[in-house]
């Protein structure tokens, strides 16, 4: 129920909505279920079999007056719109004038639809969301392309009218629905439009739905746009050095009354009472936003201007744009959304903040604040998606923003477009947004920039400003494609600009331009968050059992009341499985997100780190594995000067193959000269990510352990083959779990034996070992076949032999459950090095199964310990593997 929800939070159709109903029903629930069923009716026309509706009508109504239900219904998708209602003597009237049959007009706003003066369920229809169409329209050489369809009436055909400057229109019919669904549930259909058929049309062309709403993408000119290739800056024509001005505040304005009404109250909140603020109604639909407007206009605090129709944001900001140009004196602009959270900190306001930086310089035309949303900008994540802050976050984050990195500026390609001030000079050399380019918005203000740079204007970011942006999806399924349509338009107007970006946020995150002001913020958040105490823990991030034990041990520190730090390293994104030499990320181990910006370079920051963490009081350096970290990670325990303790899960303090992985692609039976592993590792390859030898690894790890004050491993075995390279150490062994093998399942019916095969299976988990046991049981037709619970490096030619069955990876928290879905006989887990422990074991006992495994390693001697299985020489030829697995002891097949 709650995914059906969610689901209906991003895509509102009918058959969500039934879904929803029919779930609240079984959960005993009628209130929400009638609540759900009355959205799905009279906000969509009726798709559905009606006798499921009433159905679920009758169910939901129970101990209601309510008389029945009413619908919107349309045939085909060519038939009109009518109504219907399943009381028979129900009334219809239109905007309360009385229908006198079903046949609904093409104009009107609520059909109201009563049984004795009682509203029937879906009652009052919205009409203007029956025929509200969603679409897309761009400018091709050939004319004009796009898409359209009607969300609340999928199997309707959308008819169009473009609507010229000379105010001559054609109709377009939108019928090719081969294109891809833009999202689960939609059906778009495509439609063209020639050039020849619009040679008679003057641009800009305004294409609109049967609700006279414009499409996305329009006012559109279908011609040709002129490129400028983006050049270096050249220096201004003259050298404004103008005192600083007064600024208005330019808001344009469409949907979303309480995010506008939220954006206009703080402006009030955080602005002189002088500050001219103009709002631009963009003809929204919403009448009560359209009220609220002109109540607050009546008040004189703002200038409002309102459009009869809906032009879009470009055309709006340059409304605003030119009414502030008409002050006097002249004034910069601050062009704002109306989504935008404005914080209300201290003084200096935000906006005087911006005012500063701008006016810090005689070339600065633009500056730009960050924002939890705002592209090139955005923080704490880099990427933007970082949580809606509310207006208390939102002040605190300004305040961080304005502890950590007051008075600075860094240069960017283009400013932001949601909160944007602009240097009257600037705005007065450079001109208005285009109109022509970017429909109802997105790119209009990196256009704008690019141009300014043409002409000398610089464009900052502003660190020591934060801003929230709700960023509210006005377009809905055609958001993304516009955004995409507008970036294509922008690389087309200036050539480079996707690669001018691209240089500019690397990706490399310690290398990005406002790495330091984003981790400066960072550091005072993980300063307000601090405990009693802390325990470092050093871990890779390649997840496996390394993490879950990882995660056993935070939760155990976190019960303590102590704060569990993790230091990972940092991944490169350039290629998958490599880390960036040097980079550390720490992270606070309950929200590994929250702080995405402490990465530190433990070449040379080593001591920076310590100031980061010594006041979280940390009293133990744990670690768990190295493996991408840079050797002097270890230092930072002894800067802290807190006791290192080792947890180890695998063999790479003596093995730098990590796994006793040998270059014959078996285990390497740990060989007694080190020149022999100096051999395996440079024909194999070193895993550490160190470029260190066998000798020195081990002299390394025999030192580091003679200082730590205690190394825990989780078997007898493991311990055993550590004391042949160091046998002075006392290993502590505690084992990952207590091995509980749970009773047997049942026999099952069948003639064959399932053999159960659990987990991630490389080479070095016997996969080669898995495929040669199924082509021999498919060659000689034995009564044997295999489920792999998880995946393999080729499930392609596993699946090839006829006799293995792949489920695909799983949650740690389904493996149990998964497993015991397959009804296996046994399990055979065919590790062919030796696990230090092996988490699929337990899951095997726990679902009932006994295990075969081969003989080395800590799962061996668990096998050997508990007697639930089956041990088998390492080597054993692939047909007499088989005849074990026929034959060991596990449930019989009846």
């Amino acid at each position: 129920m709650a995914l059906l929800e969610e689901a209906l939070g991003q895509v509102d159709t009918a058959e969500l909505w039934l879904s929803l109903a029919a779930a609240q029903l079984k959960a005993d629930n009628h209130a929400s279920a009638l609540m759900a069923l009355g959205q799905m009716l009279s906000r969509h026309v009726l798709l559905a079999d009606p006798t499921t509706v009433t159905k679920l009508v009758r169910l939901a109504c129970v101990n209601t007056a309510i008389p029945g239900w009413c619908a919107a219904t349309r045939e085909n998708a060519d038939a009109k719109l009518t109504w219907a209602a399943s009381r028979n003597g129900a009334k219809a009237s239109l905007d309360g004038v009385k229908l006198s049959g079903p046949l609904l007009p093409p104009s009107g706003t609520l059909l109201e639809i009563t049984h004795h003066g009682i509203h029937l369920l879906g009652s009052p229809i919205d009409l203007r969301a029956l025929r509200r169409v969603e679409g897309l329209v761009e400018a091709t050489n050939d004319g004009l392309f796009g898409w359209a369809w009607h969300p609340a009436d999928a199997n309707a055909t959308p008819w169009l009218t473009i609507t010229s400057a000379n105010k001559r229109t054609l109709r377009v019919r939108a019928t090719d629905d081969t294109m891809e669904a833009l999202r689960p549930l939609s059906r778009p259909r495509r439609f063209n439009v020639t050039l020849a058929e619009l040679a008679r049309l003057e641009p800009p062309l305004r294409v609109t739905g049967p609700d006279g709403i414009a499409l996305t993408g329009s006012p559109i000119y279908p011609s040709p746009l002129r490129p400028t290739p983006i050049a270096p800056n050249h220096p201004p024509a003259h050298s404004p050095l103008a005192p600083q001005r007064p600024v208005a505040l330019v808001i344009p304005a469409y949907r979303n009354l309480a995010l506008t009404s939220q954006c206009l109250e703080s402006a009030f909140a955080t602005t002189k009472p002088d500050t001219p603020i103009i709002v631009i109604d963009d003809a929204t639909p919403e009448t009560a936003l359209a009220a609220w407007l002109e109540k607050i206009a009546a008040t004189g605090r703002v200038t409002l201007i309102r459009h009869p129709t809906n032009l879009g944001f470009p055309t709006s900001a340059n409304a605003g744009l030119q009414a502030a140009f008409a002050l006097s004196p002249p004034h910069d602009v601050l062009l704002l959304n109306s989504d935008t959270i404005l914080p209300r900190g201290r003084s200096p306001s935000w906006l005087g903040r911006l005012q500063a930086r701008v006016h810090a310089a005689p070339d600065i035309g633009t500056a730009s604040p960050l924002s939890n949303d705002a592209s090139i900008l955005s923080f704490p994540a880099r990427d933007g998606t970082n949580p809606i802050p509310d207006a208390p976050t939102a002040r605190q984050m300004d305040e961080d923003a304005r502890r950590s990195n007051a008075g600075l500026s860094v240069d960017i390609p283009t400013g932001v477009g949601f909160c944007l001030y602009i240097r009257h000079e600037c705005a007065a050399d450079t001109g208005l947004f285009r109109t022509d380019a970017f429909a109802q918005g997105y790119g209009e203000e990196n256009d704008f920039c690019l141009r300014a740079s043409q002409l000398g204007w610089r464009h900052v970011a502003v660190p020591g400003v934060f801003v929230g942006h709700a960023s509210h999806t006005s377009f809905g399924t055609a958001r993304l494609p516009l955004m995409q349509r507008n970036l294509t338009v922008l690389e087309h107007l200036h050539p480079g600009y996707r690669d001018l970006i691209s240089a500019y946020q690397a990706v490399i995150p310690a290398q990005d331009a406002l790495a330091a002001s984003r981790r400066r913020m960072d550091c005072l958040r993980w300063a307000r968050t601090r405990r009693k105490s802390a325990v470092l823990l050093v871990s890779h991030d390649s997840g496996g059992g390394v993490e879950k034990l990882l995660r056993t041990r935070i939760q155990a520190i976190i019960t303590t009341g102590q704060r569990a730090i993790v230091l990972r390293p940092v991944r490169d994104p350039r290629q998958e499985g490599e880390t960036l030499p040097g980079l550390c990320r720490v992270s606070d181990a309950t929200n590994h997100a929250a702080f995405p910006n402490l990465i530190f370079d433990l070449r040379h920051e080593i001591k920076n780190l310590a100031a980061l963490l010594r006041p979280d009081r940390p009293n133990l350096f744990e670690v768990h594995h190295r493996l991408g970290h840079h050797p002097r990670v270890m230092t930072l325990a002894t800067a802290l000067k807190i006791p290192v303790e080792f947890r180890l899960h695998d063999y790479a303090a003596f093995c730098p193959r990590v796994t006793l992985f040998g270059a014959g692609q078996t285990y390497c039976g740990e060989p007694t000269q080190i020149a022999d592993c100096e051999i395996c590792v440079a024909t194999a390859g070193n895993r550490t990510g160190e470029t260190i030898g066998v000798a020195a690894l081990r002299s390394r790890s025999a030192n580091e352990f003679t200082t730590a004050t205690r190394v825990v491993v989780p078997s007898f075995d493991m311990a055993r083959r550590l004391r042949r390279y160091f046998p002075a150490l006392q290993c502590t062994i505690i084992p990952n779990e207590v091995d509980t093998p749970a009773p047997p399942p049942r026999p099952r019916p069948s003639a064959s034996r399932r053999i159960a095969v659990i987990g991630g299976i490389t080479v070095e988990k016997g996969y080669k070992i898995l495929l040669a046991c199924a082509r021999d049981a498919a060659e000689h037709q034995l009564p044997l076949e295999f489920v792999l619970i998880g995946h393999s490096e080729n499930d392609a030619l596993l699946f090839e032999t006829g006799r293995v069955f792949v489920t695909g990876p799983y949650a740690e928290t389904e493996a149990e459950a998964l497993i015991k879905a397959q009804s296996a006989d046994l399990a055979f887990l065919p590790s062919i090095v030796p696990e230090s422990w092996g988490f699929t074991l337990g899951l095997a006992w726990r679902a009932g199964l006994r295990a075969v495994v081969f003989d080395l390693g800590a799962m061996a001697s668990r096998v050997k310990a508990t007697g639930y299985g089956t041990v088998l020489p390492l080597g054993l030829p692939p047909g007499d593997i088989n005849r074990q697995l026929l034959h060991a002891n596990g449930v019989t097949p009846s």
